[in-house]
C-alpha cells in the first residue's frame, strides 16, 4: 500500500482492485471501521460505503477509468462494522505497483469542524455566484458582505465599499425611510419585498426590488442586517410597455385565471362592454361572453345594458409564472359583418350590371344581322306588294310566294337570333330537339365567317356521318359563337380558328361506352397560364379589362353543356393557343321535340267547328293573328286583351269553352294566374300557354316546369294547329 497508518489513528486506508473489491486494508479499519484488516478482504467496497456516488461512476468492472487524476476527493457516508453510518471524507488515488494499477482509498471522519467549514464555504458560493446583490451591514450599518452582483449593479468594488456605510447607496430624499427600515431589521423584524431607489457609483438612481433580514450569532444576538436586491427599472419598463400596448389595442383583451375568473381587462373592453374595469375582475368570463347553447351557433357579447354583439375571440396561453392566463382577445364584428353584407349586396348589383353588359355586347353582334334581315325582309315584302298590286298572273304569283317564303325563313333566322339574345340573358327555357350539329356549324361559319377580322383565317370540318344529339340548338350555336369571340379576342394580331365536329366512343370504369359528338374549338391565341386556365369557367372571371365587362363566355359555354348531359373541358398553352372540347351525348331513340320546319304529322286536320276557344294576348296584332289562324282552321274564337277581360268573357258565354290559349307574361295578371281562376269555374279546362321567353313561374333552371305545354314564340300556324289538336285530343 502506498500509504500506512499507525494503531489508533482515525484514518482507514484501503486498497482497491479495478473491480470495486478490498485487495487490502490498513490497521486504522480497527478503530474508525471496527474491522480487522483480513476481515475486510476480497469484499466489494459497497460494505464500507454504501453509496460509493462518484466513487463508482464509471464501469462497475474498471474501477481506473473513474480515477483518473493522480487523487480525487469525495464527502460520502461510510459504515461500521456495527452497521453505524457516519459522515467522512474519502480521497483516492492511483499507483502503479509490481502487480499492476493499484487505486487506494483512504477514509478519514468529517468533524464539526469540517462540516462548519464546508458550510462557511458553501455559503460563500452561493452569495458570490447569486445573481441577486447581496450586501451585509453590522449593527452601525457599515458594510461587511458585498458580492460580485452588488459590484455589477452599482458600480462599487468589494474594496471600495467594505467598511463604509450602507447610506452611500440612498438619495437624500429617501434617507429617513431607509434608517427606519434599518431600526425595524435590528430590531428583530424581516422587512419583506419593496421598492426603492438606488445611487450607484456613476450618479444614476436605479429602482431596485430589495428585502431586508436581521443577522443573528449563535446565541440568538443580532449582529447586522442582509440585503438582497435587483435592478426592476428594466421590468418595469416593459411592464409599462405592455400596459401601453394592451391599452392601446383596438380589440378587447381579457385576461383569464384557470378558474375561470376575470384578472383583467383594457380600456378597449370597457368601451365594448360597459363595463368599468372593477366592476368585473373576479368575475366569470361568462358574465362577459356566455358560452352558447346550441352548436356552431356565433358567440356573443353582452352588454352591461344587456344588449347584444356578433363577437370573434381568440384564446392564446399567457405564462405569468405562477400561473398560465389564457388571454381572450374579442373584436365586434358587427361592423365587419355589415360590410360583408354590403360587399354582397354590391356583388350582386355588379354581377347583373355585368350581365346586362355582357347581354348588350351579343345583342350588339345580333343587331347587325337583324337589320341585314329587316332590310331582307322589306325589301321582299316590298316584292309582295308589287307583284300582288296589279293584275296577278301566273308568274306574279309564284314570285309573290317565293318572296313570301323568303320572308318566312328570314323571319325563322331572326327568331333563332332572339333566342340567343333570351338565352344569354337566362329567360329562356331550354327547348332541346334531336339536332344535327354539322347545321349549327355551318351556321355558326356562315354568321362569324366575314365578322371576326380579316386576320383571322375561320374554318370548319364536319364528320360525313354525325349521329344526332339531343340540344337547344340556338343556345348551341350561342355557346359556339362565345367560344369564337373568345378566341377572336386572344388573338390580336391574327391567327387561324377551327371548329371541328366528330363522333367518339367516351368510356368510363364499370359503365358501358357510350356514343358522343366531339366539337373541337382551337385557336392559335396568346393561350392562358395555369392560374387562369384554373378559373376559366367562373362567371365574371377575365382577364380583359375590367371595364369590357368580359369574361361569361366560357360560364355560359359550361352551362349550356352541362345542362344537355354533356362535358366540356379547356386546355391551354402560353403562347401556343387553347382548345376547348364538348362531349354531347347521342340519343337514337327518343323521340324529340322537332324542328319548326319539319312537318308533324296527326291532329294538323281542319275541325269542323265544334270547339271554342278564348284566345288572351295583350298584343292586339298577334292576337289577331292567333283568332284568324284558329277561324280559318275551323274553331270559334274569344279573344280578349288581359286576363279580367277573359273572365268577363268566360262568365258572359253561355255554352262551352274547350281550351284556354293565353300569353305567359301580361299586365295586372299573368297567363299561369288566369288559368288558375278559370279553372275555378271550368274544371278541367285544358291550357296551352304561348310565350316568347319563359318566366320564372314555369322556368327552373333552364327547363319547363312539369306538366306545363308551352307554344314558344313565334310560330307558325301548321304549329299552333297542331298543339290545339293535341291538348284536344288529350283532353277529350
Amino acid at each position: 500500500m502506498g500509504r500506512t497508518t499507525e494503531p489508533g489513528s482515525d484514518e482507514a486506508v484501503l486498497s482497491l482492485s479495478l473491480d470495486g473489491r478490498i485487495t487490502d486494508a490498513g490497521d486504522g479499519t480497527r478503530t474508525l471501521l471496527g474491522y480487522r484488516p483480513e476481515e475486510l478482504f476480497g469484499r466489494p467496497v459497497e460494505d464500507v460505503i454504501p453509496e460509493p456516488g462518484g466513487l463508482l461512476s464509471g464501469p462497475r468492472h474498471d474501477l481506473g477509468a473513474t480515477v483518473r487524476s493522480d487523487s480525487a476527493h469525495f464527502e460520502l457516508s461510510c459504515r461500521c462494522a456495527d452497521g453505524t453510518v457516519f459522515p467522512a471524507t474519502v480521497t483516492v488515488w492511483r499507483s502503479m505497483e509490481e502487480h499492476g494499477l493499484t487505486i487506494t482509498a483512504a477514509i478519514r471522519r468529517l468533524s464539526t469542524e469540517d462540516k462548519l467549514a464546508g458550510a462557511i464555504n458553501l455559503v460563500g458560493a452561493l452569495v458570490r455566484s447569486s445573481h441577486d446583490a447581496i450586501i451585509a451591514a453590522d449593527r452601525d450599518g457599515m458594510i461587511t458582505i458585498w458580492n460580485p452582483a452588488a459590484e455589477r449593479l452599482y458600480g462599487y468594488t468589494a474594496a471600495e465599499m467594505l467598511g463604509r456605510s450602507r447610506s452611500t447607496l440612498f438619495p437624500a430624499d429617501g434617507l429617513q425611510l431607509e434608517e427606519e427600515r434599518f431600526r425595524r431589521t435590528i430590531s428583530g423584524s424581516h422587512v419583506e419585498m419593496f421598492s426603492a431607489v438606488r445611487r450607484c457609483k456613476d450618479g444614476r438612481l436605479i429602482t431596485v426590488a430589495a428585502t431586508i433580514s436581521p443577522i443573528a450569532d449563535a446565541q440568538g444576538h443580532i449582529i447586522g442586517v442582509a440585503g438582497f436586491s435587483r435592478d426592476i427599472g428594466e421590468t418595469n419598463r416593459a411592464q409599462s410597455m405592455f400596459r401601453g400596448l394592451l391599452n392601446a389595442l383596438p380589440m378587447g383583451i381579457i385576461g383569464i385565471g384557470e378558474d375561470g375568473l376575470i384578472r383583467f381587462v383594457n380600456p378597449e373592453t370597457e368601451r365594448l362592454f360597459g363595463y368599468a374595469a372593477e366592476e368585473v375582475l373576479g368575475l366569470p368570463v361568462e358574465h362577459l361572453l356566455p358560452r352558447s347553447g346550441t352548436a356552431g351557433e356565433s358567440l356573443q357579447g353582452v352588454r352591461k345594458d344587456g344588449s347584444r354583439f356578433p363577437a370573434e375571440v381568440s384564446l392564446s396561453p399567457i405564462d405569468v409564472g405562477s400561473e398560465t392566463l389564457i388571454s381572450a382577445t374579442v373584436v365586434d364584428t358587427t361592423a365587419r359583418i355589415a360590410a360583408e353584407a354590403e360587399h354582397t349586396r354590391l356583388q350582386q348589383e355588379l354581377n347583373a350590371a355585368l350581365r346586362l353588359e355582357s347581354v348588350g355586347q351579343l345583342a350588339g353582334g345580333v343587331a347587325h344581322h337583324f337589320n341585314n334581315l329587316l332590310a331582307i325582309i322589306d325589301s321582299h315584302a316590298g316584292f309582295v306588294a308589287e307583284e300582288l298590286s296589279g293584275p296577278v298572273t301566273g308568274a306574279s304569283y309564284r314570285e309573290a310566294l317565293t318572296d313570301i317564303a323568303q320572308i318566312r325563313k328570314t323571319v325563322d333566322r331572326a327568331s333563332e337570333y332572339a333566342r340567343q339574345l333570351l338565352a344569354f340573358g337566362r329567360r329562356e327555357v331550354a327547348r332541346p330537339v334531336r339536332h344535327d350539329i354539322s347545321r349549327t356549324v355551318a351556321d355558326v361559319y356562315a354568321l362569324l365567317s366575314h365578322s371576326l377580322g380579316d386576320n383571322i383565317t375561320l374554318t370548319t370540318k364536319t364528320h360525313q356521318d354525325l349521329p344526332p344529339v339531343v340540344v337547344d340548338p340556338g343556345q348551341l350555336e350561342q355557346t359556339l359563337v362565345n367560344l369564337a369571340l373568345n378566341a377572336r379576342d386572344a388573338m390580336p394580331h391574327g391567327g387561324r380558328l377551327s371548329i371541328t365536329a366528330e363522333p367518339c366512343t367516351k368510356s368510363a370504369p364499370g359503365a358501358r361506352p357510350s356514343r358522343h359528338v366531339k366539337i373541337r374549338v382551337t385557336d392559335t391565341g396568346t393561350g392562358m397560364p395555369a392560374d387562369v386556365l384554373e378559373r376559366a369557367f367562373e362567371p365574371f372571371f377575365t382577364t380583359k379589362d375590367p371595364v369590357s365587362f368580359a369574361g361569361m363566355g366560357l360560364a355560359v359555354a359550361h352551362g349550356m353543356v352541362t345542362a344537355a348531359g354533356g362535358e366540356i373541358s379547356i386546355s391551354s398553352d402560353p403562347g401556343r393557343g387553347t382548345t376547348v372540347v364538348i362531349l354531347l351525348p347521342t340519343d337514337d331513340v327518343l323521340e324529340p321535340r322537332r324542328d319548326p320546319d319539319e312537318t308533324v304529322p296527326g291532329n294538323g286536320a281542319e275541325t269542323d267547328g265544334r270547339h271554342t276557344i278564348l284566345v288572351v294576348d295583350d298584343e292586339p296584332d298577334l292576337r289577331e293573328v292567333v283568332r284568324r289562324m284558329l277561324g280559318k282552321s275551323g274553331y270559334d274564337v274569344l279573344t280578349a286583351a288581359n286576363g279580367h277581360e277573359a273572365l268577363e268573357k268566360a262568365g258572359a258565354h253561355a255554352g262551352r269553352i274547350d281550351l284556354l290559349i293565353t300569353d305567359i307574361m301580361m299586365p295586372e295578371m299573368s297567363g299561369t294566374e288566369l288559368a288558375e281562376q278559370l279553372r275555378e269555374a271550368r274544371e278541367g279546362l285544358p291550357v296551352l300557354f304561348m310565350s316568347g321567353y319563359a318566366a320564372p313561374v314555369l322556368a327552373e333552371k333552364g327547363t319547363l316546369a312539369p306538366g306545363t305545354i308551352l307554344l314558344q314564340k313565334p310560330f307558325r300556324k301548321q304549329e299552333l294547329i297542331t298543339a290545339v289538336g293535341n291538348v284536344l285530343s288529350v283532353s277529350v
